[in-house]
C-alpha cells in the first residue's frame, strides 16, 4: 500500500508538535500539512489529496466535529481520527464514523492503535473499491442496440453535435445519449477535461498545448481529445494522483 497521507488540525502548537513527532517515527504515514483551525482542515483537505485527517474539536470559530461534516460532503471516504481533552463528544464522534476518539494527553501507545485501525479501514476501503472497479461497463444505446463496454477499454468520449462518439480499443460506437449522463456512469479514472470531450486518464501518453486549448493523444491511436486550459492543471494533478505506486 502506498503511503497514508495526513493532516493534522489542533489549535494548540505543543499538540501539533506531539503528533508530529509521534507520526515522524512511521514510514507508511505521510503528514501532508498541519491547520490550527477548522477552516484550514477543509480548504487543506480540498487541496490535496488526503487519506485521513487527525484532529482536536474544541477549536475557535468551527469545531473539529463541523469541519469534519463538511469535508465529508465532497470527501466521502476520508478517514479520522479525534484526539481532544474532551470526552463528551465521543457518541457525536462515532455517530459519523470516526475511526478513534483520543482523550488527551496523547499517549503514544494509544495514538498508534488508532492509525493501526485506520489503516485497517482504508485497506478495506482499497479492497472494496477494486472490486466494485472489476469489470464495470459502460451501458450505452446506439440504434437500436445496446452496448455494453468494459472502462478499460474506453480511450476518450467526444461530444459531436447532438452525438457522443465513444472511442474505444477497438471500435467507435455513437450514440445519442448526453455527455453528461454518461459521465456519471464511469469512475474516477475518468475526467471531463473539456464540455465536449471525457478522457480515459490511464490512457493518455501525452499533451501538448495548441493556441487556446490542449491536446491530449493517446497509445496506438491517432485521434485527439482537448482539454481546457481551465482544466490543465486539474488534469495534471489527477494523473500524478493515478501514476502513484
Amino acid at each position: 500500500m502506498k503511503q497514508i497521507n495526513v493532516v493534522i488540525v489542533d489549535d494548540n502548537q505543543d499538540s501539533l508538535e506531539i503528533l508530529n513527532f509521534f507520526l515522524e517515527e512511521l514510514k507508511e504515514f505521510q503528514i501532508v500539512d498541519t491547520c490550527q483551525s477548522g477552516e484550514q482542515l477543509i480548504d487543506s483537505v480540498m487541496k490535496h489529496k488526503v487519506d485521513l485527517v487527525i484532529a482536536d474539536i474544541n477549536m475557535p470559530e468551527k469545531s473539529g466535529l463541523d469541519a469534519i461534516k463538511e469535508c465529508l460532503v465532497f470527501s466521502p471516504s476520508l478517514k479520522f481520527i479525534f484526539v481532544t481533552g474532551f470526552n463528551e463528544f465521543a457518541v457525536e464522534a462515532f455517530a459519523i464514523s470516526a475511526v478513534d476518539y483520543i482523550v488527551k494527553p496523547i499517549e503514544k501507545i494509544r495514538l498508534y492503535k488508532a492509525l493501526e485501525r485506520a489503516k485497517a479501514h482504508l485497506l478495506t476501503d482499497l479492497a472494496d473499491t477494486d472490486q466494485k472497479n472489476l469489470n464495470k461497463r459502460l451501458s450505452v444505446r446506439s440504434n437500436s442496440s445496446f452496448y455494453y463496454i468494459p472502462f478499460e477499454d474506453i480511450i476518450f468520449i467526444e461530444k459531436s453535435g447532438k452525438k457522443c462518439i465513444i472511442y474505444t480499443t477497438n471500435q467507435a460506437i455513437e450514440t445519442y445519449e448526453n455527455i453528461s449522463d454518461i459521465y456519471k456512469q464511469l469512475d474516477q479514472n475518468f475526467y471531463r477535461t473539456h464540455r465536449s470531450y471525457i478522457v480515459n486518464l490511464r490512457m493518455l501518453s501525452h499533451i501538448t498545448p495548441k493556441n487556446e486549448t490542449y491536446f491530449a493523444y493517446f497509445s496506438n491511436h491517432e485521434k485527439y481529445a482537448h482539454i481546457s486550459k481551465l482544466k490543465i492543471n486539474e488534469v495534471q494533478e489527477l494523473l500524478a494522483q493515478i501514476t502513484q505506486p
